[in-house]
């Protein structure tokens, strides 16, 4: 760079170049032997010379510096001769005071009768200005191509190529390398939530987090001594360390050099900590949490994509994982075989006439009588067979085909209830299950009210379960669907109560007409076999009749839950004890019966 003058200018030898209002032109003329025979006083101002300082001597001696000597001279003989194509070189310049200056030249040689130069004339401009700018360009645009621009933090891209580089140096020196794939949940909420600006600032929020909360805990890692049942001698400091923007809502973090696997569980359990804090900014005190897979070379891969495709299997075991993290094992990779399998296949479930319905019975809790029947969908597939929908419904939800799912289980229960009721056998209430996706779509309130005018079946016949967690997705937009499903005369059922959000103020506003606690309240507390199971319960049942509510038991698999629940008071039960979900067919058949079920009644339906 130029020095400031004392108005505050670049100088030069004592001029200044810009004031002088014109190009400054560099000229020089070179014997055969590369010895200065003339130099001009732009030339000799803008290195701070005077000519008896250069006269007679080689010009890369007293212009270039020593480390570039070699590089340019060749470039300039290079020139002369035409080898290059063109006669322009651009060389760095050493001033008499030690700065650089880039000068392009343009050399012309002077020839003898037999060709040969007897003299070389170089005119040269100073770029340096240009050339940093250049330079600075070319900077960023390489940052851009291998940084991710929101956090600064390196991207995938990089991330691979640097995975590859350690997984090599591991082969070569017999080390473990380990990766964390970290992805963030409710990001997504968040700007949902708050705006896209607000999930910005987050997501530059946790990369720094993160940077900071490695490279600290590296450092414990590194100076931590070795188990007294290891061999000896100190761990690898892990100075190579990456944190990495992987992808919208992930991070991905590089640990090179692991002495014991170990060492990435507690960089995890670390990284888990760190993301908990509160966050700042625009979402400040919000919460978030990180599952994070864990995957080693070389036992759990030896090359950059078969690690982190593993990496993400167990990322997503983490996401159910109390710890919020999991190391990869065997049973991930062909559990997520099957995962993908059903990916592919249940787009095509609906087109290929594949799925149908289910119905369990809620039965009377005087009588034993079914009073309802909560309709659930099923998975036939022609190589797979009987697919849970504890496998395909989560995986519908990430996809994106859950909707059309519930229109089909709408659409059948309806009909199906529409049709035993002409037939004679009853007001039969029918329950369908409401997934998160369809309670914030406005098309679900159309999609009923088609149904009930197609078929003629009464509104409130028709029960819509929705759950506790995914009436809190979004739970305006829930509130606002069911209550305008409400006002329809459909009735609004809350399943797995207890589990979730529940609170008296939430139950009013989503419009609910029935409560279904959730079975798990039914079950003994192993941890404390001194606890009564009976107070939670009944406090439940007390806080739904207070209410005026429904309340139905589910999950009863058992008499001695049975037993439990009687004194209770409840209206409904339903449960394994009474019938499992059966087809259509076999329910037409216990409607005709009209018979009382479950096992004292000898109507079980196993």
């Amino acid at each position: 760079m130029l020095a400031e003058g004392p108005r505050g200018r670049p100088e030069t030898g004592g001029r200044d170049e810009r004031a002088a209002g014109r190009q400054i032109v560099l000229a020089m003329i070179t014997d055969a032997d590369g010895r200065l025979a003339f130099a001009n006083g732009d030339l000799l101002a803008l290195g701070g010379w005077r000519w008896s300082d250069l006269s007679g001597r080689l010009w890369h001696e007293v212009l270039i510096a020593p480390e570039h000597r070699r590089r340019v001279v060749r470039a300039f003989d290079r020139a002369v001769t035409g080898k290059d194509g063109a006669a322009c070189v651009e060389a760095p310049l050493r001033t008499s005071d030690g700065r650089v200056r880039m000068v392009a030249w343009s050399n012309t040689p002077s020839l003898d009768e037999d060709g040969r130069p007897t003299s070389v004339t170089s005119v040269g401009v100073d770029v340096t200005r240009w050339t940093e700018e250049r330079d600075r360009l070319a900077a960023e645009r390489d940052f851009d191509a291998s940084h991710d621009r929101l956090t600064g933090l390196p991207n995938a891209s990089t991330f691979r190529w640097r995975l590859g580089s350690e997984l090599s140096a591991g082969r070569r020196l017999g080390r473990s390398t380990g990766v964390l794939l970290v992805a963030l949940d409710r990001l997504r909420t968040v700007v949902e939530t708050l705006g896209q600006e607000a999930g910005d600032q987050l997501v530059a929020e946790m990369g720094e987090r993160l940077s900071d909360c490695v490279e600290a805990a590296a450092g414990a890692i590194a100076g931590r001594p070795l188990p007294p049942a290891t061999p000896s001698g100190a761990p690898q400091p892990m100075n190579a360390w990456m944190v990495a923007r992987w992808s919208d809502d992930e991070f991905a973090v590089l640990l090179p050099g692991l002495v014991f696997p170990e060492e990435a569980v507690y960089m995890a359990r670390t990284i888990v900590a760190t993301v908990a804090a509160p966050c700042t900014g625009s979402a400040a005190d919000l919460r978030l949490s990180a599952a994070i897979g864990i995957a080693l070379a070389p036992s759990d891969g030896d090359n950059p994509a078969t690690l982190m495709r593993h990496a993400a299997m167990a990322q997503h075991a983490g996401r159910t994982s109390a710890e919020h993290m999991v190391r990869f094992e065997l049973s991930l990779s062909q559990e997520a075989e099957g995962r993908l399998l059903i990916e592919q296949q249940l787009p095509l479930a609906l087109e290929r006439g594949e799925l149908s319905v289910a119905y369990q019975p809620e039965v009377d809790a005087a009588s034993h009588r079914i009073v309802g029947l909560e309709a659930l969908a099923r998975w036939h597939h022609p190589v797979l067979g009987e697919v849970p929908p504890v496998r395909f419904i989560p995986v519908a939800e990430e996809i994106g085909v859950i909707g059309e799912i519930g229109q089909f289980v709408l659409r059948s229960a309806v009909r199906h209830a529409a049709q035993w009721r002409s037939d004679g056998l009853g007001d039969v209430r029918v329950a369908v299950n409401v997934s998160a996706y369809q309670l914030t779509d406005r098309s679900l309130v159309a999609a009923v009210l088609e149904c009930l005018d197609e078929t003629g079946f009464p509104a409130h016949l028709l029960e819509l379960e929705v759950t506790e967690s995914a009436a809190m997705v979004d739970a305006q937009a829930a509130a606002e669907v069911l209550g305008e499903l409400a006002r329809l005369g459909v009735t609004i059922s809350l399943d797995d109560f207890g589990t979730g959000y529940s609170n008296i103020g939430k139950l009013q506003n989503l419009a609910v007409s029935t409560i279904k606690i959730d079975r798990s309240f039914l079950l003994e507390d192993e941890a404390n076999p001194a606890a009564d199971p009976g107070a939670l319960l009944h406090a439940m049942v007390t806080l739904g009749r207070n209410l005026g509510l429904r309340v139905i038991a589910e999950g009863v698999e058992t008499e001695e839950q049975l037993n439990r629940l009687q004194p209770q008071g409840l209206d409904a039960y339903q449960g394994f004890l009474f019938s499992r979900p059966v087809p259509a067919a076999e329910i037409l058949r216990l409607l005709r019966a009209d018979r009382p079920l479950g096992s004292d009644s000898g109507t079980q339906i196993a």
